[in-house]
């Protein structure tokens, strides 16, 4: 098996899969690999960006709360936190910290209040847009991920800053983009993947995974063998047992062709 994550990883920089790495993953997959995603996009905007390889057969999104079947385009499950929790720990959060912003993904929808659009709009320079809405934080709804925004600290400072703050049942964690994720503590990376490979009976020492920041930590540690990207953060880099190049550069792909030479 190879999993990969996408932004900063398998996906080039203009957030997409380049030509040499679609042959790749096809090539991989004529092998007999099994291809995964493993991403903290939620599957609303993960799966068109895959589809176009036809090679991947298992997308985990937000981090791991949702599994989605490629090949039978169907979803398999969420792991979602708990209204009542999710309430709760964002109440907490904003009495102590009333200007952040904040964004949700349900089993359907994204969607964000108007502090979380102003933040990402301040920025420079301003990331895509997401397929969502502006509205109101849902009430008595079991969310798949929280998204938290502060408008002065940076993406590791406002993670310093939540996790302390999240119960144990929750897991916080961050991409590498301004604003910091919230989600089931079962919906990890790690625990997804390794919860697929007991159902399809491959041995941890066959799996290789690629990634780039916090997020992709117990996925790259479970793995026989856990690649971070040349552009990776260091704290992923201390973890990893390999490097790959550069996103840019095709890193994924780059080393996936060498270990497919040596099969």
């Amino acid at each position: 098996m190879i999993v990969s994550d996408l932004d900063g990883t398998l996906l080039g920089p203009d957030t997409s899969l380049s030509t040499f790495t679609i042959n790749t993953l096809r090539r991989a997959a004529d092998r007999g690999v099994v291809v995964v995603a493993a991403t903290g996009r939620s599957r609303l905007s993960a799966l068109d960006l895959l589809r176009p390889a036809e090679a991947v057969s298992w997308a985990l999104c937000s981090n791991g709360a949702t599994r989605y079947d490629l090949v039978a385009e169907r979803l398999i499950h969420h792991r979602t936190i708990p209204a009542l929790e999710a309430a709760d720990f964002l109440a907490n959060l904003r009495s102590a910290f009333p200007m952040i912003g904040v964004a949700w993904e349900t089993e359907s929808f994204l969607a964000w209040d108007e502090r979380y659009e102003r933040h990402r709009d301040a920025l420079v320079p301003r990331p895509v847009r997401q397929e969502g809405r502006v509205g109101a934080f849902p009430d008595g709804e079991d969310l798949i991920k929280i998204l938290l925004t502060h408008p002065e600290l940076s993406h590791q400072q406002w993670l310093d800053t939540v996790r302390p703050r999240a119960t144990e049942t929750l897991s916080v964690s961050t991409s590498g983009t301004d604003f910091v994720e919230v989600t089931h503590a079962t919906a990890t990376k790690g625990q997804a993947i390794a919860s697929l490979c007991e159902e399809l009976e491959i041995d941890r020492t066959q799996v290789v995974a690629f990634g780039d920041q916090v997020n992709d930590l117990d996925m790259l540690q479970w793995a026989g063998r856990g690649y971070a990207m040349a552009n990776a953060s260091p704290e992923l880099k201390s973890v990893a047992s390999d490097e790959a190049p550069h996103h840019a550069d095709d890193g994924v792909a780059t080393v996936l062709n060498e270990l497919l030479d040596r099969l």
